[in-house]
């Protein structure tokens, strides 16, 4: 270990994602804690308390209250003093915080007051996501059209103002926060030169997130063993607007009605899910698209291993932990290009991207893997996920980050003044 990266590190996540909610930011958080743990680490989950949580070794919960834009999202409230006690008896020698609210704030404060290293994760283009900020709702209701005091120019001209001057909030927001920390870390090359481009000014470091790969691996039963045989598309996500399901069943609907076997898996759920099983129905193949609704993350690779090809919509994505996932499955993609999916997936290799703007081709190049088969995927693969896809790796190089962050903090960077 170099100078100021000790054997064994004190080390507090904060993050506003965990348990019992599904998504890449607490699988990230999670596999994070656990290989760091096995290596000898001490580390603290600092989460939401959540109604229906479960009792963790090494996690505080903070109080937390419902977000309203996302009922099934807990959003923490100020510490208690005991809370705030517990916290600082672990003495952390690294804050590393996770999400867009209140506790990498909190995490925030609390490494200024105890002089703690800090680091950020960005899992979240917030740009992306502008439906769900708090007030974005109630402004987007006022400017409807519907309104005596408003017609359609009107309301699409205030509509745009809301989006912009959101949008500008979500930015200014970020570049403030990111300079801030000691260190930051982006999944992939895409996040970062967004936020060099924004005015970041704080180093940061491309970690692309782990996934548990033996786990994933380990071979698994059907778990829908009553479906017939027959071909089987899955796709993975939260059932919200920016996944961009409703995509999949428009462009998969006639594939599915050429093959009447054959199945679109939709595993997850979500604001959206009423609106997603209508347009099945509307589309004629309601019968040939099953919602699975909300599956714990131990049960997940069983759908991998016994699908034919992984679909994805997303664009807003800033890496796409399901298509790693699907590709350590041995599963081949079939993903819009657009955001941090770009980096996850070898196009011709391990799977295709699809041309946003050309979406005709991505029914095309779903039949192309099925016809082709799994197998012709398989060696590249395994070879693309096992070099940079495990949770070790991550781990590893967030150390590295760890001590950067530290050495930042205790040897800042020193201005010249020569203005020669």
């Amino acid at each position: 270990m170099t100078r100021y990266l000790k054997n064994k590190l004190s080390v507090g996540l904060f993050t506003d994602a965990y348990t019992p909610s599904i998504n890449g930011v607490v699988s990230s958080v999670r596999g994070l804690a656990e290989t760091l743990r096995e290596q000898g680490h001490q580390v603290t989950i600092v989460a939401p308390r959540h109604p229906e949580q479960q009792e963790e070794v090494d996690v505080i919960r903070i109080r937390s209250t419902t977000y309203r834009p996302i009922p099934e999202h807990r959003m923490a409230l100020l510490p208690s003093p005991r809370k705030l006690r517990l916290m600082q008896a672990r003495r952390f020698d690294v804050i590393h915080t996770h999400g867009n609210g209140p506790l990498p704030v909190m995490g925030l404060v609390l490494a200024r007051t105890w002089e703690t290293a800090l680091l950020h994760t960005y899992h979240t283009r917030m740009q992306d996501y502008l439906h769900y900020y708090p007030w974005y709702p109630t402004l987007s209701r006022l400017a409807g059209p519907d309104h005596w005091y408003m017609n359609e120019s009107r309301s699409k001209l205030i509509r745009k103002r809301i989006d912009a001057g959101t949008a500008m909030f979500a930015e200014r927001f970020d570049v403030w926060f990111a300079n801030r920390c000691h260190y930051l870390i982006t999944p992939t090359s895409v996040i970062k030169n967004e936020l060099l481009d924004a005015g970041v000014k704080t180093p940061i470091a491309v970690v692309p997130n782990g996934i548990p790969i033996a786990r994933l691996r380990t071979p698994r039963l059907d778990p829908l063993p009553h479906l017939p045989k027959g071909e089987r598309m899955l796709t993975i996500s939260r059932l919200g607007k920016e996944k961009s399901v409703d995509f999949l069943l428009e462009h998969l609907a006639p594939l599915l009605r050429e093959r009447v076997n054959s199945r679109l898996i939709i595993v997850g759920d979500g604001p959206e899910r009423h609106a997603l099983e209508a347009q099945a129905e509307h589309l004629g193949v309601g019968r040939q698209v099953v919602f699975t609704g909300y599956v714990k993350p131990a049960q997940v690779a069983d759908y991998y291993q016994h699908a034919d090809v992984f679909v994805f919509a997303s664009v807003t994505e800033t890496q796409g932990m399901v298509a790693l996932e699907a590709q350590a499955c041995g599963l081949p993609v079939v993903a819009r290009a657009g955001g941090g999916v770009t980096t996850t997936i070898e196009h011709g290799k391990t799977g295709y991207l699809v041309d946003p703007e050309h979406p005709e081709a991505f029914r095309a190049r779903v039949e192309d893997v099925l016809e082709a088969g799994k197998p012709t995927f398989a060696a590249e693969l395994t070879r693309w996920v096992d070099a940079e896809g495990s949770l070790e790796t991550m781990a590893k190089r967030i150390l590295m980050c760890y001590e950067l962050a530290l050495t930042r903090m205790y040897d800042p960077p020193r201005i010249s003044l020569d203005t020669k």
